[in-house]
Protein backbone atom coordinates (compact mmCIF):
# COMPACT_ATOMS: atom_id res chain seq x y z
CA UNK A 1 0.00 0.00 0.00
CA UNK A 2 1.23 3.45 -0.44
CA UNK A 3 0.88 6.61 1.16
CA UNK A 4 2.19 10.21 -0.25
CA UNK A 5 2.16 13.35 1.84
CA UNK A 6 2.22 16.58 -0.24
CA UNK A 7 3.74 18.72 2.57
CA UNK A 8 3.51 22.46 2.08
CA UNK A 9 6.28 24.08 4.63
CA UNK A 10 8.63 26.64 2.55
CA UNK A 11 11.35 24.84 4.98
CA UNK A 12 12.24 22.03 6.91
CA UNK A 13 10.82 22.31 10.37
CA UNK A 14 7.96 21.43 12.50
CA UNK A 15 5.64 20.16 9.75
CA UNK A 16 8.12 18.19 7.96
CA UNK A 17 9.17 16.65 11.28
CA UNK A 18 5.23 15.54 12.14
CA UNK A 19 5.00 14.58 8.59
CA UNK A 20 7.97 11.95 9.07
CA UNK A 21 6.40 11.09 11.91
CA UNK A 22 3.46 10.38 10.91
CA UNK A 23 5.15 7.86 8.10
CA UNK A 24 7.27 6.26 10.36
CA UNK A 25 4.35 5.19 12.53
CA UNK A 26 2.93 4.09 8.84
CA UNK A 27 5.78 1.76 7.95
CA UNK A 28 5.49 0.15 11.58
CA UNK A 29 2.28 -1.19 10.49
CA UNK A 30 3.81 -2.94 7.69
CA UNK A 31 3.35 -3.04 3.93
CA UNK A 32 3.38 0.65 3.96
CA UNK A 33 5.26 2.70 0.97
CA UNK A 34 5.24 6.31 2.31
CA UNK A 35 6.20 9.34 -0.16
CA UNK A 36 7.01 12.55 1.07
CA UNK A 37 6.70 15.29 -1.62
CA UNK A 38 7.87 18.86 0.13
CA UNK A 39 6.05 21.40 -2.18
CA UNK A 40 9.13 23.76 -1.42
CA UNK A 41 11.31 21.14 -3.27
CA UNK A 42 8.78 21.35 -6.73
CA UNK A 43 8.79 23.42 -9.38
CA UNK A 44 5.34 24.73 -9.18
CA UNK A 45 3.71 28.21 -11.21
CA UNK A 46 1.12 30.40 -10.15
CA UNK A 47 -2.71 29.30 -11.60
CA UNK A 48 -2.98 32.09 -14.11
CA UNK A 49 -6.99 31.87 -13.93
CA UNK A 50 -7.09 30.79 -17.86
CA UNK A 51 -9.95 28.38 -17.57
CA UNK A 52 -8.35 26.09 -19.79
CA UNK A 53 -8.23 22.63 -17.11
CA UNK A 54 -12.11 23.30 -16.68
CA UNK A 55 -12.98 23.84 -20.35
CA UNK A 56 -10.59 21.72 -22.57
CA UNK A 57 -8.97 19.31 -20.03
CA UNK A 58 -5.68 19.52 -17.20
CA UNK A 59 -3.65 18.58 -20.26
CA UNK A 60 -4.29 21.66 -21.83
CA UNK A 61 -2.47 23.55 -19.10
CA UNK A 62 -0.13 26.06 -20.28
CA UNK A 63 2.11 25.64 -17.56
CA UNK A 64 4.41 22.59 -18.19
CA UNK A 65 5.84 22.22 -14.28
CA UNK A 66 6.05 19.19 -11.84
CA UNK A 67 2.68 18.87 -11.38
CA UNK A 68 1.77 16.48 -13.79
CA UNK A 69 4.05 14.28 -12.11
CA UNK A 70 2.22 14.55 -8.75
CA UNK A 71 -1.24 13.70 -9.86
CA UNK A 72 0.30 10.77 -11.06
CA UNK A 73 1.59 9.73 -7.59
CA UNK A 74 -1.65 10.54 -6.05
CA UNK A 75 -3.27 8.77 -8.53
CA UNK A 76 -1.37 5.60 -8.05
CA UNK A 77 -1.32 6.15 -4.07
CA UNK A 78 -3.80 4.35 -1.97
CA UNK A 79 -4.12 7.27 0.28
CA UNK A 80 -2.80 10.44 1.13
CA UNK A 81 -1.72 13.32 3.93
CA UNK A 82 -1.89 17.04 2.82
CA UNK A 83 0.34 18.74 5.67
CA UNK A 84 0.69 22.66 6.07
CA UNK A 85 1.64 25.03 8.43
CA UNK A 86 -0.31 27.48 9.37
CA UNK A 87 -0.08 31.10 7.95
CA UNK A 88 -2.43 34.04 8.64
CA UNK A 89 -5.17 32.06 9.98
CA UNK A 90 -5.08 29.31 7.01
CA UNK A 91 -2.88 27.01 4.69
CA UNK A 92 0.75 28.11 3.45
CA UNK A 93 0.88 29.62 0.08
CA UNK A 94 2.85 26.56 -1.18
CA UNK A 95 0.16 24.51 -0.36
CA UNK A 96 -2.94 26.70 -1.34
CA UNK A 97 -0.25 27.28 -5.09
CA UNK A 98 -1.16 22.90 -5.22
CA UNK A 99 -4.54 23.33 -4.50
CA UNK A 100 -5.26 26.15 -7.14
CA UNK A 101 -3.21 24.05 -9.80
CA UNK A 102 -5.44 20.83 -9.00
CA UNK A 103 -8.96 23.32 -9.25
CA UNK A 104 -9.87 21.44 -12.20
CA UNK A 105 -10.54 18.42 -9.54
CA UNK A 106 -13.14 19.94 -8.14
CA UNK A 107 -14.96 19.74 -11.20
CA UNK A 108 -13.66 15.95 -12.29
CA UNK A 109 -13.48 13.96 -8.69
CA UNK A 110 -11.09 11.48 -9.49
CA UNK A 111 -9.93 9.90 -6.10
CA UNK A 112 -12.96 7.79 -4.95
CA UNK A 113 -11.78 4.46 -3.02
CA UNK A 114 -8.79 6.54 -1.63
CA UNK A 115 -8.20 8.04 1.76
CA UNK A 116 -6.88 11.10 3.25
CA UNK A 117 -5.57 12.79 6.13
CA UNK A 118 -5.09 16.32 7.22
CA UNK A 119 -2.12 17.61 9.46
CA UNK A 120 -1.48 20.85 9.95
CA UNK A 121 0.91 22.48 13.00
CA UNK A 122 0.92 25.90 14.36
CA UNK A 123 2.47 28.01 17.23
CA UNK A 124 -0.87 29.03 18.96
CA UNK A 125 -4.14 29.45 16.93
CA UNK A 126 -5.71 28.58 13.33
CA UNK A 127 -5.29 25.46 13.26
CA UNK A 128 -9.20 25.08 12.71
CA UNK A 129 -9.15 27.10 9.73
CA UNK A 130 -6.64 25.21 7.85
CA UNK A 131 -7.86 21.58 8.59
CA UNK A 132 -11.28 23.04 7.59
CA UNK A 133 -10.13 23.45 4.08
CA UNK A 134 -8.00 20.80 3.70
CA UNK A 135 -10.87 18.43 4.63
CA UNK A 136 -13.12 20.45 2.25
CA UNK A 137 -10.68 20.03 -0.75
CA UNK A 138 -10.32 16.59 0.04
CA UNK A 139 -13.34 15.33 0.39
CA UNK A 140 -14.65 16.92 -2.99
CA UNK A 141 -11.74 15.54 -4.75
CA UNK A 142 -13.38 12.32 -3.63
CA UNK A 143 -11.52 11.09 -0.89
CA UNK A 144 -12.71 9.83 2.24
CA UNK A 145 -11.50 12.12 4.60
CA UNK A 146 -10.36 9.76 7.34
CA UNK A 147 -9.55 12.86 10.21
CA UNK A 148 -7.12 15.76 11.58
CA UNK A 149 -4.07 15.77 12.95
CA UNK A 150 -3.34 18.82 14.78
CA UNK A 151 -0.12 20.25 16.42
CA UNK A 152 1.14 23.11 18.14
CA UNK A 153 4.71 23.19 18.16
CA UNK A 154 6.96 26.68 18.79
CA UNK A 155 9.22 28.02 15.98
CA UNK A 156 12.50 26.57 15.75
CA UNK A 157 14.58 29.04 17.63
CA UNK A 158 11.96 31.17 18.47
CA UNK A 159 12.22 30.08 22.47
CA UNK A 160 8.50 30.12 22.73
CA UNK A 161 6.73 27.24 24.43
CA UNK A 162 3.68 25.22 23.25
CA UNK A 163 0.61 28.14 24.14
CA UNK A 164 -1.52 24.65 24.11
CA UNK A 165 -1.59 21.24 23.97
CA UNK A 166 -3.43 18.79 21.88
CA UNK A 167 -3.48 15.26 21.96
CA UNK A 168 -1.31 13.53 19.83
CA UNK A 169 -2.91 11.50 17.71
CA UNK A 170 -0.46 10.41 15.76
CA UNK A 171 -0.89 6.22 16.01
CA UNK A 172 -4.06 6.34 16.35
CA UNK A 173 -4.42 7.85 12.90
CA UNK A 174 -2.00 5.85 11.32
CA UNK A 175 -3.71 3.08 12.16
CA UNK A 176 -6.68 4.45 11.00
CA UNK A 177 -5.80 4.88 7.97
CA UNK A 178 -3.82 1.83 7.32
CA UNK A 179 -6.56 0.09 8.45
CA UNK A 180 -8.84 1.62 6.24
CA UNK A 181 -6.62 1.03 3.18
CA UNK A 182 -6.53 -2.30 3.86
CA UNK A 183 -9.83 -3.39 4.58
CA UNK A 184 -11.02 -1.12 1.88
CA UNK A 185 -14.95 -1.04 2.97
CA UNK A 186 -17.68 0.28 1.21
CA UNK A 187 -17.91 4.07 1.63
CA UNK A 188 -21.16 4.98 3.77
CA UNK A 189 -22.99 7.60 2.01
CA UNK A 190 -24.25 10.74 3.95
CA UNK A 191 -27.19 13.37 2.91
CA UNK A 192 -24.52 15.09 1.72
CA UNK A 193 -22.42 12.73 -0.20
CA UNK A 194 -26.30 12.46 -2.07
CA UNK A 195 -26.15 16.09 -2.44
CA UNK A 196 -22.73 16.16 -3.61
CA UNK A 197 -23.14 13.86 -6.29
CA UNK A 198 -26.77 14.78 -7.68
CA UNK A 199 -26.18 18.63 -7.91
CA UNK A 200 -22.74 17.89 -9.76
CA UNK A 201 -24.52 15.34 -12.29
CA UNK A 202 -27.46 18.50 -12.86
CA UNK A 203 -24.64 21.09 -13.40
CA UNK A 204 -22.71 19.25 -15.64
CA UNK A 205 -24.96 17.62 -17.56
CA UNK A 206 -26.10 20.72 -19.22
CA UNK A 207 -22.20 21.32 -19.60
CA UNK A 208 -21.52 19.66 -23.26
CA UNK A 209 -21.25 23.51 -25.00
CA UNK A 210 -19.91 25.15 -22.24
CA UNK A 211 -17.50 23.08 -20.75
CA UNK A 212 -16.45 19.85 -22.70
CA UNK A 213 -14.34 18.18 -20.63
CA UNK A 214 -16.41 18.36 -17.96
CA UNK A 215 -19.16 16.85 -19.57
CA UNK A 216 -17.33 14.40 -21.32
CA UNK A 217 -15.53 13.34 -17.87
CA UNK A 218 -18.88 12.67 -16.31
CA UNK A 219 -20.33 10.51 -18.92
CA UNK A 220 -17.78 8.37 -19.62
CA UNK A 221 -18.09 7.32 -16.03
CA UNK A 222 -21.99 6.71 -16.60
CA UNK A 223 -22.65 9.31 -13.99
CA UNK A 224 -24.78 10.86 -16.03
CA UNK A 225 -27.07 7.58 -16.32
CA UNK A 226 -30.22 8.60 -14.22
CA UNK A 227 -29.82 5.06 -12.65
CA UNK A 228 -26.45 5.74 -11.13
CA UNK A 229 -27.01 7.18 -7.66
CA UNK A 230 -23.24 7.88 -6.66
CA UNK A 231 -19.98 8.39 -7.79
CA UNK A 232 -18.88 5.24 -7.12
CA UNK A 233 -20.81 1.67 -6.66
CA UNK A 234 -18.25 0.53 -3.87
CA UNK A 235 -20.74 2.31 -1.57
CA UNK A 236 -23.23 1.64 0.80
CA UNK A 237 -26.69 3.97 1.63
CA UNK A 238 -30.39 4.44 1.60
CA UNK A 239 -32.10 5.17 -1.67
CA UNK A 240 -34.47 7.01 0.37
CA UNK A 241 -31.75 9.34 1.63
CA UNK A 242 -31.70 10.28 -1.83
CA UNK A 243 -35.06 12.18 -2.21
CA UNK A 244 -33.70 15.57 -0.64
CA UNK A 245 -30.57 15.62 -3.14
CA UNK A 246 -32.80 15.14 -6.14
CA UNK A 247 -35.30 17.86 -5.43
CA UNK A 248 -32.22 19.80 -4.38
CA UNK A 249 -31.17 18.86 -7.99
CA UNK A 250 -34.03 19.69 -9.65
CA UNK A 251 -34.65 23.10 -8.55
CA UNK A 252 -31.10 24.22 -9.60
CA UNK A 253 -31.46 22.70 -12.74
CA UNK A 254 -34.28 24.28 -13.31
CA UNK A 255 -32.56 27.62 -11.95
CA UNK A 256 -29.97 26.69 -14.59
CA UNK A 257 -31.81 26.51 -17.45
CA UNK A 258 -34.22 29.53 -17.05
CA UNK A 259 -30.38 31.17 -16.73
CA UNK A 260 -28.89 29.49 -19.75
CA UNK A 261 -31.89 30.30 -21.79
CA UNK A 262 -32.05 34.24 -20.69
CA UNK A 263 -28.24 34.36 -22.09
CA UNK A 264 -28.85 32.76 -25.08
CA UNK A 265 -31.96 35.09 -26.30
CA UNK A 266 -30.54 38.01 -28.80
CA UNK A 267 -29.99 41.32 -27.38
CA UNK A 268 -33.29 43.48 -28.21
CA UNK A 269 -32.43 46.32 -31.52
CA UNK A 270 -31.52 49.52 -30.25
CA UNK A 271 -33.95 51.93 -30.62
CA UNK A 272 -34.09 55.11 -33.09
Amino acid sequence: MKVVAIQGSPHKGNTYDRVEQLGEALKALGNIEFEHIALKNANIGSCRGCFSCFQRGEDTCPIHDDMAGIWRKLDEADGAVFASPVYSMHISHLLKRFVDRSAFTFHRPRYFGKYAVGLAVTAALGLDDALRYIRAFAGSWGYEYLGDLRYVDPPRGSGLPGFVQEEDLTEETARKLHHAMATKKPRKLTRNDYLHFYSMRTVYSRMRDHSPADYSYFAERGWLDPKTHYFTPHATGNVLSTLLARFVARMLGRNMDKAMAGSAEPDEPAGE
